[in-house]
């Protein structure tokens, strides 16, 4: 066993290159800098300007959150430990018959500090070949801090003054997470305690994941795989509490196993030796769909004991990047969810009704009538844009998108620009995922537009005149009407040298805003700057 890559691409060296160019890349722009302001003699110590000193500060914090990022690249890379080849396919490959192998991974085969296990670029025999991840790597041991280090408030002539806390650690014990990829015709057992209880497979094919009553698996994410086989035999689920009834995997909400692009997957759950529910997972025939940009491989359903049995569904509302609805829920959990929040708001209502009396002018209580609610007919709402997805799906959609809209005006307003186009990309790319995308000129969902409009004047910000241009060109194909976009295509242009067309723009602009003031000085602006350019053609001839 080694720790190479063989036959496919290795990402994570692949990233660490990367990143390395990255740091080479940025040393040097960093020198090249200091040495063009010591000949232009800005090499002071002190900012020479408001907005020299705003530039410094915004560098040292990008410097200080990338210091940040590195160290916790380092530490995730000195957990991880990688076993690749772990067969002798030679022998496979040739046709010959081979016996089972048996590998066993305890201790002694991990380096010191490793807590994360790779087993990637392996091919067995057949399935017999088997790869047993041992309860001996429940012992591994890991430090860490149970409580922050406390600085005690100093007081006047108190003898403590100055006496920092020292931080307490506690151990903990077993793997931290695994790792399977590009695996094909074995079986893997784990037997052992995963701190996280997370498993990832991905591009892997012909193999059976045994979950067995000693590990501690929650959640399990198969990406791109085929014909394998997850089998929990008496396994414990990742919710169970010392003191309390034991649970199975399947027993509570968040035992899952989230997958995309997988055929025929095989997920049973195993008591006693006896299958107790089992089904069959395939992207195509469970109903993955091409969303946005997204295609039907990316499409993420979850596969969970629904009572008592096994269920495949789609998840409708992803984890948010934000923070916010961060769990990834089903429609039938989001249904469930809504009901609960109605049911608990009555309650609500009725509660408060009860602790609150209303009494006439002699002190009596008034008796509420009841109201009798009209009886409302249906109508039928025809919405062209919902054919293809429900209207919670769309809420969820738009409510990211305007989360990300709002975050980049806010850095925008800080003088992120870089910042901010990131973010409304974010919003533009999730957008694409609504019903609507192409429909140019009618009504939106979620309004592009003024998204599109706000990244132009970011990249105008930046100097970017020509993505100005293409931005500000799509906000005006996409809203006719919306003055700001076409206001900003016209700054593009004109920041090109192409006055007639900037003139053009910002006079359609102005005849919609006609007393738009920065609208106004714009277009004199740019004819001024017409008129000079035409003389001076004039003069060279």
């Amino acid at each position: 066993m080694s720790s190479g890559i063989a036959g496919r691409t290795n990402y994570s060296d692949w990233d660490k290159k990367v990143s390395d160019l990255v740091d080479q890349t940025e040393e040097d722009e960093a020198r090249e800098k200091e040495e063009a302001e010591k000949a232009l003699g800005l090499c002071g110590k002190y900012a020479h300007s408001k907005a020299d000193a705003e530039e410094r500060q915004k560098a040292q914090e990008v410097k200080q959150a990338k210091e940040v990022l590195d160290g916790y690249r380092k530490r995730e890379g000195a957990n991880m430990q990688a076993f690749d080849k772990v067969f002798d396919s030679s022998k496979a490959e040739e046709g010959k018959a081979t016996d089972a192998s048996i590998v066993r991974l305890t201790r002694d085969a991990m380096d010191a500090g490793k807590r994360v296990v790779t087993i990637c670029d392996t091919t067995g025999s057949s399935q017999k070949d088997t790869i047993v991840l041992t309860q001996d790597l429940s012992h591994l041991e890991s430090k860490m801090n149970a409580t922050a280090p406390v600085v005690p408030k100093d007081f006047s002539e108190d003898a403590d003054n100055g006496v920092k806390e020292q931080p307490q650690q506690r151990t903990i014990y077993g793997l931290i997470k695994l790792f399977i990829s590009n695996v094909h015709n074995c079986t893997i057992v784990v037997r052992c305690k995963l701190i996280t209880g997370s498993v990832e497979l991905s591009h892997c094919s012909n193999v059976t994941l045994k979950i067995e009553k000693e590990a501690t698996v929650a959640t399990l994410q198969a990406d791109l795989c085929e014909d394998i086989c997850v089998e929990f035999h008496d396994a414990p689920s990742g919710k169970n509490i010392s003191g309390q009834a034991k649970l199975y995997w399947g027993e509570d909400k968040d035992d899952r196993i989230f997958h995309a692009g997988v055929k025929q997957m095989r997920v049973a759950v195993v008591r006693d030796g006896f299958v107790e529910t089992e089904c069959m997972c395939d992207y195509l025939k469970d109903g993955a769909l091409v969303v946005g940009n997204a295609s039907a491989e990316e499409h993420q359903s979850v596969t969970s004991v629904v009572d008592g049995e096994l269920k495949t569904e789609q998840v409708v509302r992803h984890g948010a990047t934000t923070g916010k609805n961060a769990r990834a829920m089903t429609q039938r959990e989001l249904d469930r969810e809504n009901e609960t929040r109605e049911k608990a708001a009555k309650m609500a209502v009725a509660m408060a009704e009860d602790m609150i009396k209303i009494v006439d002018k002699d002190g009596k209580e008034v008796v509420k009538k009841e109201v009798v609610q009209p009886v409302e007919q249906p109508v039928e709402e025809v919405e062209e844009f919902y054919a293809s997805m429900s209207k919670t799906e769309i809420d969820h959609i738009v409510a990211d998108c305007e989360q990300n809209k709002t975050r980049g005006n806010e850095a925008f307003g800080a003088g992120e620009y870089g910042q901010a186009i990131l973010l409304y990309t974010l919003a533009l790319d999730k957008a694409d995922e609504l019903p609507d995308k192409g429909n140019k000129g009618g009504k939106q969902i979620f309004p592009r537009h003024i998204v599109l409009s706000n990244r132009s004047a970011a990249f105008l910000k930046l100097g970017d005149h020509e993505k100005a241009l293409v931005d500000g060109t799509k906000a005006q194909e996409t809203e006719p009407t919306y003055v700001k976009g076409i206001f900003r295509r016209g700054l593009a242009l004109h920041a090109m040298g192409r006055y007639q067309d900037a003139i053009e723009s910002l006079a359609a602009a102005h005849k919609i805003e006609p007393k738009n003031k920065q609208i106004k000085q714009a277009l004199q602006f740019a004819e001024v700057r017409m008129t000079q350019e035409m003389r001076k053609r004039m003069g060279e001839k």
